[in-house]
């Protein structure tokens, strides 16, 4: 827990300098104040782990319990523990019964104070833990897959988990943008400060430096995106969507890293990590006038590819049995049992939602079939639902089949087997090897074959 920030308010000079000292010596850093203005100034411009807070505080326009109250309505989580050369037992009992995690009388051995910072850090760390535990259903982390495209994107995650570059993520709606988003910031150094995610669209141009920055005073109770995203990261969601006008002041922002906040004269740096989001294509949004070419260069320093499920179908089955597992655990239901020919089939959907239409189907399943899966009976082909294949194969099978009638039978062997080899190797993502062994071919007069009757890669 070294390393931490610790906000010391005292209005004894010496008290803060001495505590500061024995602090700084046992490797955590500090910051002083000696009234609740300055506490709440510093509050504003730092990230502060764990403040030391005298009750009296003499001279101040409020007094400890009082600068409690707005601290915890500030960020509930920060921990507190009082200091005071005159309590109480009745004092004692009302701070904590506010919100302080400790309340230590002075004078007090330096070994008590490190011993309770430690459990108040450790304490808050674990209130985080709950919280992150808490929404693990919704928000899983762990990127399922093993296809050559998401083997690249998982070696991508690591290589910019190791910087603070800012980073751009394009793809379809429904391919886990926001979910490498989230697993590149747990990697990285920021993994145990916040991520924040944004939907851009909601972004409004009049309120946008209240949302963004909060409001003009930490009394307000109201802080913005950038103070809660403090040394963590934020996640802009489909950036392209952002209102023109908001786009400009993002822009002003993240050329300077700081920003004003009323009765604080001095610029308040900013420490934060941007991640971007954009199903569009963002070079049309810039030539039609909707998308500023500076936020867009200020944001793409590296960028992600991230491929939609037509382009990584081997790990389709893996995705379904992920999604029945993670229903199965969380809502203690039977498993789903799959025929071996369903996998197949799914494999050659179109699946225009990509993994988020994945995970609804394999809902649908547990709907409909409720019996049949509490009996461990298996679905087959006959029971999926015909629109998954009917909007996927019509078109081309209505082609292919006026193509075949008009053919003599050798041509129209061929034609059928190359359909049936493009096919397969669409099925496990352009992996020659897996089409091969699982069509029963050599790999290398399957790639013959590929040659000779025209299939192009």
């Amino acid at each position: 827990m070294k390393n931490k920030t610790i906000l010391i308010v005292d209005d004894e000079l010496d008290i803060c300098v001495t505590l500061s000292k024995i602090l700084n010596s046992n490797g955590y850093k500090t910051i002083t104040a000696t009234n609740s203005s300055s506490c709440l100034n510093e509050l504003k411009k730092n990230f502060v782990d764990l403040i030391l807070l005298d009750v009296w505080l003499e001279g101040s326009k409020k007094n400890g319990i009082e600068l409690l109250k707005i601290i915890k309505n500030y960020n509930k989580n920060l921990p507190v523990i009082f200091i005071s050369g005159h309590g109480n037992i009745e004092m004692a009992v009302n701070a904590i019964k506010k919100g302080a995690f400790y309340f230590v009388e002075k004078p007090f051995k330096s070994e008590k104070l490190f011993l309770l910072i430690e459990r108040a850090l450790e304490n808050a760390f674990l209130k985080k833990e709950y919280e992150v535990y808490k929404n693990a259903y919704d928000n899983q982390n762990e990127i399922i897959g093993h296809s050559k495209s998401i083997n690249k994107i998982k070696k991508n995650i690591n290589k910019l988990a190791r910087t603070n570059a800012r980073i751009f993520l394009f793809g379809e709606p429904g391919t886990g943008k926001k979910l490498i988003a989230k697993k590149i910031h747990e990697s990285s150094t920021r993994g145990d400060k916040p991520f924040i995610s944004i939907n851009c669209s909601m972004l409004n141009n009049e309120s946008f430096v209240e949302q963004f920055f909060g409001k003009d005073r930490i009394e307000d109770k109201s802080i913005g995106y950038i103070q809660k995203a403090e040394g963590g990261t934020i996640l802009l969601n489909e950036i392209c969507n952002m209102a023109f006008e908001v786009q400009a002041k993002l822009t002003d922002f993240l050329q300077k890293e700081t920003y004003s906040l009323k009765g604080l004269n001095e610029k308040v740096y900013s420490n934060i990590r941007f991640i971007s989001t954009t199903s569009k294509n963002p070079i049309e949004e810039i030539e039609e006038k909707r998308f500023r070419k500076e936020l867009f260069y200020r944001l793409n320093v590296a960028q992600i590819k991230v491929p939609s499920i037509s382009k990584r179908r081997d790990d389709i089955p893996i995705l379904i049995d992920f999604f029945i597992q993670k229903i199965k655990k969380h809502n203690n239901l039977p498993e789903i049992k799959l025929t071996s020919d369903v996998y197949t089939i799914l494999q050659t959907c179109l699946w225009p939602g990509n993994i988020t239409q994945l995970k609804n189907f394999v809902d649908w399943l547990y709907i409909m079939y409720p019996k049949l899966i509490n009996k461990g009976k298996n679905i087959s082909v006959n029971l999926l639902p015909k629109d998954l294949f009917k909007k996927s194969n019509e078109l081309d099978e209505t082609r292919s089949n006026q193509l075949i009638m008009n053919l003599p039978i050798r041509k129209a062997r061929k034609e059928f087997e190359k359909k049936y080899l493009v096919n397969q190797v669409n099925r496990f993502g352009g992996n020659i090897s897996k089409t091969a062994n699982f069509i029963g071919m050599e790999r290398s007069a399957l790639h013959r074959k590929i040659k000779n009757i025209g299939i192009k890669k």
